[in-house]
C-alpha cells in the first residue's frame, strides 16, 4: 500500500509519496497564505481553510487506496488549545483524516533524520530549514546534532517587515533586508564552513538559474550539487533588482505563488551563510517528509487491555522497537500476575495501581503518539481513560484497527500504524 505525506506548513502544503525503500516523491504543492487573517484564538480564515479542504480531498481522490498521513508545522502550533481541538475535529469532520499538529521538537528530529549521513565530511555541518514563520538550524557532525537553534524568523516575518519585496523586482534592498535577517539570529558554538539548505532549494536554485556545480566534496545520490556562497550571493541579487516576479512564477506554473516566498527565504538563507562564516552551500530537496519517512515517531506510549490482548501489545511494542522507536510505557514485558483484573509487570515491583496509571499518563505526556492496541476493534476500560487524557493535550492517537464503539468513531484519530 502507497503511503501519501501531506506537509502542511504556514505557507505551502506539499503532498508526498513514500516509497517502500523510504523514498521521498514530490507529487503536488500548494501555497496558501495561512497567516492572512489568522488569530491563534480563533483560527484560520474560512477561505484558506475551505482551500485547505479542497486541496487534501484532490490529494485522496488522486491515490486511491492510499494510506494519507497529515503533519503540519509552524503556525498551526500557535493555535490557543480550544482553537485547534476545533480546528482538528472540523478538518477531521471534513476529510475524515487526523490533523497532526507536530512538536518543534519531533519537527527538528525529522530534519536531522533526512540528512545524518548524508555527509562524510568529519567536520561539523549546518542544516538549514527555513519554513513560513521559523526557521531551524542544527550542526550535525557524523550521526549527532550537537547543537540546535529555532528561530522565529521565516518567509512571512520578512514578507510583514517588507511588503515591497515581492514587486516585480524588489522595492526592498536585499543587503537592507539580509541586515535585518541577521540582527535576529543567535551564535553559534561551533564554526563550520559547509551548509546543506534543504527544503525544495536545488529544484528552485535550477528553476532560477542559480550557477550550480558538481559536489566535490562528498558522494550522496540525493546530493550532486553544490554552489559556492559567493554565487549564491550575487544570484540572490539579481533575483531580487534584476529578475521579474513573473518570470519566477513562470518557472513553476502548477504552483506559482510559491516563488512569492523565493526572496525572502534566500535572503534568510543569505544572512545565514554570511554570519557563520559558511563557504560552501548543498542544496536539498530534502524536508521533514524525508525524515519522517525514515523514521515516524521517536517515542510512544501503548494503551489496551493487558488482561486480554497482553501479547498483541507485546507484539506491537516488539515492532516499534525494532524501528527504533522507544516504548516509554509499557516498560517491561514479563507480568507478575498474567491474566489478573490490573496487570503488573516485573520491575514494577511495591507500585500501586494508582500510581502506574499515573505513570502511564505521564508517559503519554512525553510521547510523540498514543497507540492503542485494540485488536477486532475493542478498548477498555483503562485504555477509554487514556484516550480521554490525550485528546484535550493534542496528542497523536492511533488505533491499531478501527474501533468498534460508536463515539470512538467520532473522535480524531489515526487508523493503522
Amino acid at each position: 500500500m502507497d503511503t501519501i505525506l501531506i506537509d502542511v506548513g504556514s505557507s505551502t502544503v506539499k503532498v508526498n509519496k513514500i516509497g517502500q525503500n523510504k523514498d521521498v516523491r514530490l507529487l503536488a504543492t500548494c501555497s496558501i497564505p495561512f497567516k492572512k487573517d489568522f488569530d491563534p484564538a480563533t483560527g484560520l480564515s474560512e477561505p484558506n481553510k475551505g482551500e485547505l479542504y479542497q486541496f487534501v480531498q484532490a490529494a485522496v481522490e488522486q491515490n486511491p487506496g492510499a494510506q494519507i498521513r497529515i503533519i503540519a508545522t509552524a503556525l498551526f502550533r500557535e493555535l490557543e488549545r480550544d482553537a485547534r481541538i476545533k480546528f482538528v475535529d472540523e478538518f477531521f469532520a471534513h476529510t475524515g483524516l487526523y490533523f497532526n499538529i507536530i512538536s518543534q521538537d519531533l519537527e527538528n528530529f525529522y530534519l536531522e533524520t533526512a540528512l545524518l549521513d548524508k555527509c562524510s565530511l568529519n567536520e561539523p555541518v549546518l542544516l538549514i530549514n527555513i519554513g513560513g514563520g521559523s526557521t531551524e538550524l542544527v550542526v550535525v557532525y557524523g550521526k549527532d546534532a550537537i547543537e540546535r537553534h529555532n528561530i522565529g524568523l521565516g518567509v512571512g516575518t520578512l514578507l510583514g517587515k517588507f511588503p515591497t519585496i515581492n514587486g516585480q523586482t524588489s522595492g526592498a534592498a536585499i543587503g537592507e533586508v539580509v541586515s535585518y535577517a541577521t540582527s535576529l539570529l543567535p551564535e553559534l558554538e561551533n564554526n563550520v564552513r559547509v551548509a546543506f539548505y534543504n527544503g525544495g532549494e536545488l529544484t528552485y536554485m535550477r528553476l532560477a538559474g542559480y550557477p550550480v556545480a558538481a559536489n566535490h566534496l562528498f558522494t550522496d545520490g540525493d546530493h550532486k550539487y553544490l554552489i559556492r556562497s559567493e554565487d549564491f550571493y550575487r544570484k540572490n541579487e539579481a533575483i531580487f533588482h534584476e529578475t521579474r516576479l513573473s518570470w519566477l512564477e513562470e518557472k513553476m506554473p502548477h504552483d506559482p505563488r510559491w516563488m512569492h516566498g523565493a526572496r525572502s527565504c534566500s535572503a534568510i538563507a543569505e544572512a545565514i551563510c554570511r554570519k557563520y562564516g559558511i563557504r560552501t552551500i548543498v542544496p536539498s530537496d530534502s524536508n521533514t517528509a524525508h525524515g519522517w519517512a525514515r523514521q515516524v515517531f521517536r517515542t510512544v506510549t501503548l494503551s489496551g487491555s493487558f488482561r486480554k490482548h497482553l501479547n498483541y501489545i507485546l507484539d506491537v511494542k516488539k515492532q516499534l522497537e525494532e524501528q527504533g522507536i522507544r516504548v516509554l510505557s509499557p516498560r517491561f514485558i514479563e507480568p507478575q500476575n498474567p491474566g489478573e483484573e490490573f496487570v503488573v509487570f516485573h520491575g514494577e515491583d511495591g507500585m500501586t495501581p494508582l500510581e502506574l496509571e499515573r505513570h502511564h499518563l505521564e508517559s503519554i505526556e512525553r510521547s510523540d503518539a498514543l497507540v492503542v492496541c485494540n485488536p477486532d476493534g475493542y478498548v477498555g476500560a483503562s485504555a477509554f481513560i487514556e484516550i480521554g487524557y490525550a485528546h484535550p493535550i493534542g496528542k497523536h492517537t492511533i488505533f491499531t484497527e478501527k474501533p468498534e464503539e460508536f463515539m470512538l468513531k467520532t473522535l480524531p484519530a489515526q487508523i493503522g500504524l
